[in-house]
């Protein structure tokens, strides 16, 4: 398996493995220049990740976004070239809101080093998505 940067070229890559919820261009070329996002493949596309760095007022965070992993060891792998990016540009934490329904990310998360818990998002969705009840999409 090889996990490597994505370019506008793989729109079709990633939402093959986006599921319900494909990515725009203006998603994936944001996220192809923040030197932190990856696209797993073999044979075929198996997992992304969207992270960027974020300032926090006193350190950098890679925050990862959003990934997806059709197997525990895509998952792994680019929980892992996340982790690397992160550590190549000076940047020591590494975060993303984890789904409690979504064990096989759990697994992963735990098995490269990341603590799990005990924080909860609270997301409040503003607008015309507010009034229809969207919550998905936020920082995930």
């Amino acid at each position: 398996m090889r996990f490597r940067p994505f370019t506008e070229e793989d729109l079709e890559h990633l939402n093959r493995v986006a599921g319900e919820r494909p990515l725009g261009l203006g998603t994936l070329r944001f996220f192809a220049r923040t030197g932190h996002s990856f696209l797993a493949e073999a044979e075929e596309p198996l997992g992304f990740a969207l992270a960027q760095a974020v300032w926090q007022g006193e350190a950098t965070t890679v925050l990862v976004t959003r990934i997806e992993g059709r197997t525990e060891e895509a998952l792994r792998g680019l929980l892992r070239a996340v982790v690397k990016s992160a550590y190549d540009a000076g940047v020591y934490e590494v975060a993303l809101h984890l789904d409690p329904g979504r064990r096989d990310l759990e697994r992963a998360l735990l098995e490269e080093g990341f603590a799990v818990g005990p924080l909860v998002l609270a997301v409040r969705v503003l607008g015309s998505r507010g009034a229809r009840g969207e919550r998905r999409g936020v920082l995930e």
